[in-house]
């Protein structure tokens, strides 16, 4: 049951991934991702900040079984719970918090797919099972042994944090900012170029923190070799490991996955410059009637476009042993190439296999034929 709750907070991700490539509510799945890719960010830089061992490393007593190889302070999965939950109510069905009072979706998108219009008793129902999920994926690492009840609870402090600074202050900001990005059609004006500046200086900003966490763990912390060893050792014997002992080069334990954890921020970062590249626009009401009207067939061969994004991910597989090599010559750029094939050659290439549609995400103009008056 506890690595049931453990593993099933990936299901909201996936669920936001389908509601991006199904539903008009594509600025909505956009904010969500970003909002959870944030979580594992700044989780990966505050493990290295904090650096504390996992239970199971250093109790005899403690038997891992979700063996995670990261640092474990403050839980990665209570702080995303916290935000991939409540976020995902928030943002999807803006009517089950109050905090919402301002109306979030834009005249246009009502006339569109409106947000379901939710009885009380259905909305205290959701949040108390996104309440009861994230109580019991904090003590399911725990239960797991791969979690001090500190760390769960430290987690818990910064995902509410995040969560509701995000609600409270950026949320309505950022879904008007872009949906007004994208509904410009003028060719005189550069749409997301601001944006593209302030997460250009985040993400280097970003990457510089990391960059620092890591080498203060590689050469100020974590000096103690047999503390380490042990450790390592442990890490090895959760895995079961056949090909001999974790050593601390590689790239999955330690100060070193937390550190790739920290790149993940080039996925919004590469997002945004491929939104500023396309200069498409996108009308979600237009979308949802022309994709009301088509086939099933249609559709399905539209998801086929998505399937050239599996094609980087073994890429992920090769092991350099060296944290700085497998960041920015393997990590970042499959991440880069995965983001912009989404907002660059995915609208092209529906447009010209000839399945894009009027109000399409990041739509390329559509040379419209003109009929010549007859003489």
């Amino acid at each position: 049951m506890f690595q049931f709750f453990s593993y099933v907070i990936q299901l909201p991700i996936i669920l936001g991934g389908l509601q991006f490539m199904l539903s008009s509510k594509k600025v909505e799945s956009i904010l969500y991702i970003f909002l959870c890719i944030f979580g594992f960010t700044s989780n990966g830089l505050l493990k290295n900040a904090y650096h504390q061992p996992r239970p199971y490393w250093v109790e005899d007593e403690i038997i891992g079984i979700g063996c995670n190889m990261e640092f474990g302070k403050p839980s990665g999965h209570a702080q995303t719970a916290v935000i991939i939950y409540f976020s995902y109510l928030f943002i999807f069905y803006p009517s089950t918090f109050r905090l919402n009072n301002l109306q979030v979706v834009d005249s246009e998108d009502r006339n569109a797919e409106e947000e379901p219009q939710l009885n009380n008793r259905l909305v205290t129902i959701l949040k108390v099972f996104a309440f009861l999920c994230i109580i019991m994926t904090g003590l399911s690492r725990v239960f797991l042994g791969v979690h001090s009840i500190g760390q769960v609870v430290l987690g818990w402090m910064f995902g509410v944090y995040i969560v509701f600074n995000y609600q409270i202050y950026c949320h309505q900001f950022l879904l008007h900012y872009i949906k007004n990005q994208l509904q410009i059609k003028c060719d005189d004006d550069v749409k997301f170029q601001r944006i593209s500046v302030t997460v250009s200086a985040i993400f280097t900003l970003i990457i510089a923190i990391d960059v620092t966490l890591l080498e203060l763990n590689l050469k100020l912390f974590n000096q103690n070799e047999k503390e380490v060893d042990k450790w390592l050792l442990k890490i090895t014997q959760c895995k079961q490991a056949e090909i001999g002992q974790y050593t601390k080069d590689h790239t999955n334990v330690l100060y070193n996955a937390c550190f790739l954890h920290g790149t993940l921020f080039s996925f919004i970062f590469s997002f945004i410059l491929g939104c500023f590249f396309s200069q498409g626009t996108f009308n979600s009401m237009e979308y949802y009637n022309q994709m009301d009207q088509k086939t099933v067939n249609f559709k399905i061969c539209r998801l086929l476009f998505f399937m050239p994004m599996l094609l980087p991910l073994p890429l992920l597989l090769i092991q350099t042993y060296n944290v700085y090599l497998t960041a920015f010559l393997i990590f970042i750029p499959v991440i880069c190439i995965e983001s912009w094939y989404i907002t660059i050659m995915y609208p092209i290439l529906l447009k010209k296999c000839g399945y894009q549609i009027k109000g399409e995400f990041l739509e390329q103009n559509l040379v419209e034929e003109m009929e010549l008056p007859l003489v």
